[in-house]
C-alpha cells in the first residue's frame, strides 16, 4: 500500500472525511432505490461516488455495515420525522391523520428515493431491509393511532365502517405506492401527475371523504333509496 494511503488511513478524519461518508451513503441509496440492493456492488457504489472500493470499505467495512449505517442514519430518521410529534392521546382523527400524511410528504420530498426503497427492500419478500425495520417499527405509537381512530368511529365522529387498524397501511400505500411507481405509470400515460402538491390534494380529498362520518350517512341514504327505487321498479311500480 502506498504510504500516502497508508497515513490517509491511520489518520484522525478531518471534517471533508465526514462529507465524503455522507456522500457515499447518498449514492448508495440511490442506487439502492434504483436497482435493487442485491443487484448493486460496491464497486457500482464507488464508481458513481467517484471514489475506489476501497474508500468505500474504509468507511464501512462490510456489506452488512453499510446497510446498518443506511438504515440507522436515514430510514430511521424518516420513522421519526413521521411519528415522533404524533400525540393519538389528544389529537383529533382526522387532525392527526392528516398530520402523518403532510410528514410523509415531507419525507418524501427530502428523501425522494423512499417509496422506490420501501416498495424493493421492506414490502417485498425477501427485501434486505424488511427484518431491519419490522425492530424499528414504533409499535406503540401505531397502536394508539389505531385507538384514536376506533375511538372517532364509536364516537360518530368518523365513518363508523373504518377498519382502525387497516387506516395506517391505507395510507402508507395513497402516500407511497404512487411515488414508487410513478415511472411506470408515466409511461403509461405521460400527462399524468405525480409532483407532491397533486399527491398531496389527491390523497388529502380521498380521506377526508372516506374518513367523514357525515360522507357515509349520505352515502348509505343513496344506497338505501337506489335500492328502494330498484325494488319498486322489479315489480312494476313507480319509484
Amino acid at each position: 500500500m502506498p504510504q500516502a494511503a497508508r497515513s490517509r488511513m491511520g489518520r484522525r478524519p478531518h471534517p471533508q472525511d465526514f462529507d465524503a461518508r455522507e456522500h457515499l451513503l447518498d449514492v448508495a441509496v440511490a442506487l439502492f432505490a434504483e436497482r435493487g440492493i442485491a443487484n448493486t456492488t460496491v464497486a457500482q457504489i464507488a464508481a458513481a461516488s467517484g471514489v475506489t472500493s476501497a474508500m468505500v470499505h474504509y468507511w464501512f467495512q462490510t456489506r452488512e455495515k453499510l446497510l446498518d449505517a443506511l438504515f440507522e442514519e436515514r430510514l430511521v430518521a424518516a420513522f421519526g420525522a413521521i411519528w415522533d410529534p404524533v400525540d393519538p392521546e389528544h389529537d383529533e382523527p382526522l387532525a392527526l391523520t392528516q398530520g402523518i400524511v403532510k410528514r410523509m410528504f415531507d419525507v418524501t420530498e427530502t428523501m425522494p428515493w423512499l417509496p422506490s426503497l420501501w416498495l424493493r427492500e421492506i414490502v417485498n419478500e425477501g427485501g434486505l431491509l424488511r427484518e431491519r425495520a419490522f425492530a424499528r417499527i414504533p409499535v406503540q405509537k401505531l397502536a394508539a393511532f389505531g385507538q384514536n381512530i376506533a375511538r372517532g368511529c364509536a364516537s360518530g365522529q368518523l365513518n363508523a365502517q373504518l377498519e382502525p387498524l387497516l387506516l395506517f397501511n391505507s395510507v402508507l400505500a395513497l402516500v407511497m405506492l404512487p411515488q414508487a411507481t410513478a415511472r411506470i405509470w408515466q409511461r403509461l400515460n405521460p400527462r399524468t401527475s405525480f409532483d407532491r402538491a397533486t399527491l398531496e390534494r389527491h390523497v388529502v380529498a380521498l380521506l377526508a371523504q372516506g374518513m367523514s362520518a357525515t360522507t357515509a350517512v349520505e352515502t348509505n341514504a343513496k344506497a338505501a333509496t337506489g335500492a328502494t327505487s330498484t325494488a319498486r321498479r322489479a315489480k312494476g311500480k313507480p319509484s
